[in-house]
């Protein structure tokens, strides 16, 4: 099959494009930034800014999209926002699919995303998903996997770096909860539903088989460097909110929206996703067999 795949050298994006052309699919990988690492056989390298490039052209010839395209940090000045990338780029690919021809959609959300969430990196989220739901003749698959691990995570390499501090910074009481899931088996999940039809028209949230608070993945990434237990600092959120609100004109480490994502749970109970992927990774075996201190 030829796949297209949007977003095609971020995180998701690379161990994606990596599965796809392991089994055989050619790959047409549209990024605005070259990948780190060489782009393997079988993949047709596109650069150019999904806001103004040419997708129909780009979509020409093949059978499904994959949509990965997703920020988690606005640039306003540079014209990144969640509306844009989002929203925008969705109805973008929407419209190019109908010119190309082509009806399988592969989008990927985020758990948490609904109507009234309270950042607007998941109401965007929602609004896109909307988007992809009210279009004729799509055969869509929405995912929304909780925070990924696997490879150089960024969201794990952030927490890692943090807790080289003397004092481990720590939003609140730090006991959100969240259900980290592994890239390999996103990627794994996104090849495998690609045929199947009895995935169309269907939201699948994506958690992996363990629940952790914010402290003990703190913890875990902290094992990496040989502190399995580093003091840590809780800070009032009130006062990271006022610095968060400075983001917008300071390169402080954390946004409004980042905050609201790291105080409210992020699980689910759903296991449709096993279907496909129906041993998952878990994150401890993970960080255990990665933890260069065991």
């Amino acid at each position: 099959m030829r796949v297209v795949v949007t977003g095609a050298s971020g995180y998701v994006g690379s161990a994606t494009v990596a599965k796809l052309c392991r089994s055989g699919h050619s790959v047409v990988a549209i990024a605005r930034h070259k990948p780190a690492e060489p782009m393997a056989s079988g993949v047709t390298w596109v650069p150019g800014d999904i806001r103004h490039m040419d997708l129909v052209r780009a979509f020409d010839g093949a059978q499904a999209v994959v949509h990965l395209i997703g920020i988690i940090r606005e640039v306003p000045q540079s014209g990144i926002t969640f509306e844009w990338m989002h929203v925008g780029a969705t109805e973008r690919v929407l419209v190019a699919m109908r010119a190309a021809g082509i009806s399988r959609l592969i989008h990927m959300s985020a758990l948490g995303t609904r109507r009234a969430a309270a950042s607007q990196y998941h109401r965007t989220k929602w609004e896109a998903e909307q988007l992809v739901r009210s279009q004729a003749g799509v055969k869509s698959t929405i995912l929304r996997p909780s925070l990924m691990f696997g490879g150089a995570p960024p969201f794990f390499e952030m927490l890692k770096s943090l807790a080289q501090l003397p004092r481990v910074p720590v939003p609140g009481d730090g006991r959100t909860l969240f259900q980290p899931v592994s890239v390999h088996d996103v990627a794994t999940l996104i090849l495998e539903t690609l045929p199947d039809n009895s995935s169309f028209d269907l939201t699948l949230e994506v958690g992996g088989p363990e629940r952790f608070t914010l402290n003990q993945l703190f913890d875990g990434m902290a094992r990496r460097i040989g502190r399995p237990h580093p003091p840590k600092i809780h800070l009032p959120l009130g006062m990271v909110g006022a610095v968060a609100r400075l983001s917008s004109i300071l390169p402080v480490p954390i946004t409004p929206d980042q905050l609201a994502m790291l105080t409210e749970p992020n699980v689910t109970d759903d296991d449709t996703w096993h279907r496909w992927v129906p041993a998952p990774e878990s994150f401890s075996s993970w960080n255990a067999k990665e933890d260069p201190h065991r």
